[in-house]
């Protein structure tokens, strides 16, 4: 089975016996992120978690990196605005109705924002050696709540 998992990355999925699996993710750079294990949907996440891990490391643009990340992830949902800006850093955001996560790109910070009435407040910040896989699906899986 081969489908693409994370921007930039292919996943591929081998077993290599009986109920054993080989899953591997490769970029485009050839860079691999592997993990052996049964092929439980648990196990694909921590692959994908390692491959993050590493483009997190390595990305010459982790901020692109995160919001087609962000985009991929939400898929077909309702998303009222995104925006992704080069000039300012490299910051973005995506909004979904009264809810939306801003990437700080000259601060590398993941922010969550809920709206009230007095504007947008900050609800979650995440700084870039904080983030990591599980509390950075955590913040996309919020604006879907």
């Amino acid at each position: 089975m081969n489908k693409k998992s994370i921007p930039g990355w292919t996943i591929n999925i081998d077993e290599i016996s009986n109920g054993v699996f080989k899953v591997t993710l490769t970029d485009t750079f050839g860079r691999k992120a592997e993990l052996v294990d049964n092929a439980t949907d648990e196990t694909i996440e921590r692959a994908v978690g390692n491959a993050f891990d590493i483009e997190k490391q390595i990305s010459k643009n982790w901020n692109l990196f995160l919001y087609d990340f962000s985009i991929q992830k939400l898929g077909d949902t309702d998303i009222q605005s995104k925006e992704y800006n080069d000039k300012a850093f490299g910051s973005w955001l995506i909004e979904k109705q009264d809810k939306r996560l801003v990437y700080n790109g000259k601060d590398s910070w993941l922010i969550f924002q809920t709206k009230t009435k007095g504007g947008w407040t900050d609800i979650d910040i995440i700084k870039k050696d904080e983030l990591k896989y599980s509390n950075f699906v955590r913040q996309i899986n919020r604006l879907t709540e």
